[in-house]
């Protein structure tokens, strides 16, 4: 056995010391086994994998390995990256309530022009995922989100800035595009430092909150600051913006490959040598990938994993009825029911928020009323944590349902997809002038509700499914939903107009019909489905071939 000391780690020939040791991701060297040996080191485990390399890895317990961060780093990590995709979903709705305003400021006028704002952010949801998230699973995930955020508060302050409407759109793309990083990176960020599912999954879901709360939020804001003018609705944007970046900048990197990697390069620096290398440079064992494949990776993954398609295509229906609101509740509301801007806006609480806000201008009521209503997205968040308990007990009991890694998160969204569906034709035919306006305005609590829990439940299960990849896995996500959510505003008008409100929503209702057997179909034949998936079995061999066949490694999907 060769033992050699430097950079305060002994290097061991052969295998690691710990028998259950997984050589991680991309590289397993095949020398010839000895003698394990235990290490104390800095909690980096130095390998000789041949005479003139000597691979850099985490040793068990390592401080450096994010999995085992202390809990305030980690709470700190995600706080900081969930404030980052709140503000990017806050800014993709947020010109809704005040692009008349800017029209008429710029001079311009046309039916189409009005939903270009929101759209080239969403045109930027597309474009960005394609080069950003694969970049992150190269170059780590703080430089990715760190300097595309940056990018995204100046763009911000353009807008707020912008002389004329062609500028204005230009600076909305690049928003979407700088802030479609924190939509698909973080949720990498999240399964780097969480290797059980069931923390995971539990953070995970703060996450998918996040992401579909933002939305909600942005008319919110522009329809309260409107008063004040349009540029004032960019200016509360951009201090919420900053509030973030300043956190941002004590990010940590969490991407394991990359720590490794420029510990290997520090050590080579130190040592004037390149002996040093991480398991990303071990060529001759990795599973390499081109730089083409790496920035065509969301798109393949999104044509040729039917749990990426489909999933997609129901979050997308889900994402896109959102930006689809922020067009019909106008119709809906100011015309049947004579809403103002700022009432119409505060329609969108119920989905969100406890607080149900009558608006003081009916003529029908003398006074306001205000009632908790406590559903929502708001009960989303602990209908998910009662479902987590009730697995876990089951699994703790031995219930051989509990064994099936698709029953762990599938299910919340076969409870999502109905209530969904009930909230759309509730609204259809409840939005008459001789129903009070409380009634259609409580559709929007199972709307919220149903909504939010799809995203949760099939957003969880993609990273379970890809965990080294999740990042590119959600970016297929987003770029669909932001296509969507990019065309089906442009709909609302003219279907409003020849269908009108109770058919043309029930529209939609049938729409979320067609994709209710997805969540069903995922639940009983996702791990067939992983198992003939030939990037699924890529996967495996990636991660180390550890895992059941179909599956894989580690308690996840």
């Amino acid at each position: 056995m060769a033992e050699k000391q430097t950079s305060n780690a002994r290097i061991t020939d052969g295998e690691p010391p710990d028998p259950d040791y997984s050589w991680g991701k991309e590289a397993r060297p095949s020398t010839n086994p000895t003698d394990p040996i235990a290490q104390e080191g800095n909690g980096f485990r130095l390998t000789q994998v041949t005479q003139d390399q000597v691979l850099v890895d985490f040793d068990q317990g390592s401080p450096h390995n994010p999995n085992n961060w202390s809990f305030g780093k980690k709470l700190y990590t995600v706080l900081s990256a969930l404030s980052l995709v709140l503000n990017s979903g806050i800014s993709s709705s947020l010109p809704s309530n005040i692009v008349p305003a800017m029209m008429r400021e710029f001079h311009v006028t046309g039916d189409s022009e009005q939903v270009l704002p929101t759209a080239m952010f969403l045109i930027g949801y597309v474009v960005g995922p394609l080069v950003l998230s694969p970049l992150s699973e190269t170059i780590g995930r703080k430089p990715v989100l760190l300097w595309t955020f940056t990018v995204f508060v100046l763009a911000t302050l353009a807008c707020a800035l912008a002389p004329d409407w062609p500028a204005m759109l230009i600076f909305r793309f690049i928003c979407g595009t700088m802030g479609a990083a924190p939509q698909t990176v973080v949720g990498g960020v999240y399964a780097d430092m969480f290797s059980t599912p069931r923390i995971r999954g539990r953070v995970m879901t703060f996450y998918m909150s996040a992401a579909s709360f933002g939305p909600i939020l942005g008319p919110i804001i522009s329809g309260c600051s409107a008063q004040y003018g349009w540029r004032w609705t960019f200016r509360i944007d951009l201090i919420l913006t900053v509030c973030s970046w300043v956190g941002a900048l004590l990010l940590p990197e969490t991407f394991g490959r990359v720590i490794l990697r420029k510990q290997a390069m520090k050590w080579n620096k130190q040592s004037a040598s390149d002996i040093y290398v991480s398991q990303r440079d071990v060529h001759s064992v990795t599973v390499k990938s081109s730089r083409m494949e790496n920035l065509t990776r969301p798109i393949t993954m999104l044509l040729f994993e039917p749990i990426i398609l489909f999933s997609a295509i129901y979050i997308s229906l889900a994402y896109s009825l959102i930006f689809f609101c922020f067009q019909a509740y106008p119709i809906i509301f100011e015309d049947t029911y004579g809403f103002s801007v700022k009432e119409t806006s505060l329609c969108y609480i119920p989905s969100r928020i406890f607080i149900l806000y009558s608006p003081p201008s009916l003529p029908s009521r003398d006074d306001r009323l205000t009632c908790a209503v406590g559903i929502g997205a708001v009960s989303s968040g602990f209908f998910s944590l009662y479902y987590d308990i009730i697995y876990e007990r089951a699994k703790a009991q031995g219930r051989r349902w509990t064994q099936v890694p698709e029953f762990q998160r599938l299910p919340l969204a076969c409870v999502g997809g109905p209530c969904l569906t009930i909230s759309l034709f509730w609204l259809a035919w409840a939005a008459r002038p001789q129903i009070s306006w409380v009634v259609p305005v409580l559709s929007g609590l199972l709307f919220g509700f149903g909504y939010q829990i799809i995203f949760i439940s099939l957003l969880t299960y993609v990273t379970d499914a890809y965990r080294i990849y999740s990042a590119s896995a959600l970016s297929a996500s987003l770029i669909l939903r932001s296509i969507l959510g990019a065309l089906f505003p442009l709909a609302a008008d003219p279907m409003y107009a020849s269908l009108g409100v109770g058919w043309g929503t029930s529209v939609l209702g049938f729409a979320s019909v067609a994709c209710l057997p997805i969540p069903l179909v995922f639940l009983y034949a996702g791990g067939w489905i992983r198992k003939k998936s030939p990037f699924c079995q890529r996967l495996l061999r990636a991660e180390g071939g550890g895992a059941k066949e179909g599956q894989p490694e580690g308690e996840g999907v």
